[in-house]
């Protein structure tokens, strides 16, 4: 994150958003006075992967501790309830804390998987920077397990909640005790809104994905697609899917606990900065051997990170022409010999044919498209022969374009191939 973007936030955060001090708009930003309604996280909710159950669900801002019935327990150890005003529902409220907000987890089995989930939100606009630790041993230490993060999403332009999963490792969980902090690292303060932890239902999918979004142009409803995107990995049993809305994951320590990762966003420093090192991690993991998928879009992230171009093999140019009419066009496959496309038929897609990608690595193209407006042929998916398991495609605008059986077909296997499995 540079200095000057930093201090902004920091500033916006000492002049408005204090408790008490609330900004006087929508706090989702669209300017009128209707109250913006939130749900808790239940069981089936896209952003969860299947085979799991709630063990335990904490609402931040009405309690302290989860229920007395379940072995593994909630508490929030640090940290005073708040109430945002024109919130209605669980998100309304949240705990704060000037330094951070921490939270205990116990009962945890030894021999048993779990999910840390939480939700956090800015929702008074006021730049909070957070990052996330774990606490284990004695005496306890503690080790960051999501860098800095701005503590919100964006979608079509407007800031709002972001859900976030964590894998929980044993490592972290001696005694069956988990500790959690949540800490202040830009704005007046930390908040978090709901706190909730999975446990795993037996063996389940061979494989574990976690699709990673957070923010996109405007024009792009990923609170939408994403699901869409999961629902599609779904249709291969052997894969365990998680959403989460936090690019920074991908400079986790815990990115290592997946097999692959579908990049489903666009981020814009000004509102969502990722520093270098958060890009560091995602090479790595590539590096490592780990499936990458990079869906539409995804090709103008990173746009701070020099190192992008590198892991992707082809990034957005904003100084080209973006792409055709939206429309429908024939998708060739051009590789037939690739295990993703091994088979595949030529489809049809209702979507945008991306005509703005550059770079100089190399890739193998497995299908390509003709432009209406050019007659050129572009690339729509291909590989990236530097690292073993990195796919790109620029298809996928909306959940109606998702709709197509070729396009579906072409991501699900794709991202089985990414995590190590042979395409259906």
């Amino acid at each position: 994150m540079k200095n000057g973007k930093l201090a902004a936030l920091v500033l916006a955060g000492l002049v408005v958003g204090l408790p008490g001090r609330i900004l006087a708009q929508n706090p989702e930003g669209a300017g009128d006075s209707s109250a913006v309604r939130t749900n808790a996280m239940t069981i089936g909710h896209p952003n969860l992967p299947a085979g799991y159950d709630m063990a335990a669900h904490l609402d931040c801002g009405t309690q302290h501790q989860s229920g007395e019935q379940a072995k593994e327990r909630i508490a929030v150890t640090a940290g005073a309830p708040y109430t945002f005003p024109g919130i209605e529902g669980p998100l309304g409220d949240a705990v704060f804390d000037a330094a951070a907000v921490r939270c205990d987890i116990t009962g945890l089995e030894a021999d048993t998987e779990y999910l840390l989930g939480f939700t956090w939100w800015d929702a008074d606009n006021s730049g909070r920077v957070q990052s996330v630790k774990f606490g284990a041993g004695d005496p306890q230490a503690w080790t960051v397990v999501l860098p800095p993060a701005r503590a919100a999403a964006f979608h079509e332009d407007k800031p709002t909640w972001a859900h976030v999963l964590l894998p929980v490792p044993p490592e972290y969980r001696t005694d069956g005790r988990l500790a959690v902090a949540f800490a202040n690292e830009a704005g007046p303060n930390a908040v978090v809104n709901e706190l909730w932890l999975l446990k795993k239902r037996g063996a389940g999918p061979q494989k574990r994905v976690l699709l990673v979004t957070g923010d996109d142009y405007g024009g792009h409803r990923w609170r939408d697609t994403a699901p869409e995107f999961a629902r599609i990995l779904r249709e291969d049993p052997r894969l365990e899917v998680s959403i989460t809305e936090c690019p920074a994951m991908f400079g986790s320590p815990l990115l290592m606990q997946y097999d692959a990762t579908l990049l489903h966003f666009k981020n814009y420093a000004d509102r969502l900065p990722l520093a270098p090192e958060i890009g560091d991690g995602l090479a790595r993991f590539a590096g490592a051997g780990r499936g990458v998928v990079i869906a539409h879009f995804g090709c103008g992230a990173f746009q701070e990170w020099d190192g992008f171009e590198r892991v992707a093999g082809r990034i957005w140019n904003p100084d080209m022409r973006p792409h055709d009419p939206y429309g429908t066009f024939t998708v060739r496959i051009t590789d037939g010999a690739h295990p993703v496309t091994r088979g595949m038929p030529d489809f049809d897609a209702t979507d945008e044919l991306y005509t703005c990608l550059d770079g100089e690595r190399e890739i193998r193209v497995l299908c390509t498209a003709t432009s209406v407006v050019d007659h050129k042929e572009y690339p729509m998916a291909f590989t990236v022969p530097a690292f073993p398991r990195v796919f790109h495609s620029l298809l996928g605008h909306g959940a109606e374009s998702l709709q197509s059986e070729g396009m579906r077909a072409l991501y699900r296997r794709a991202t089985a191939w990414a995590a190590g499995l042979e395409a259906e």
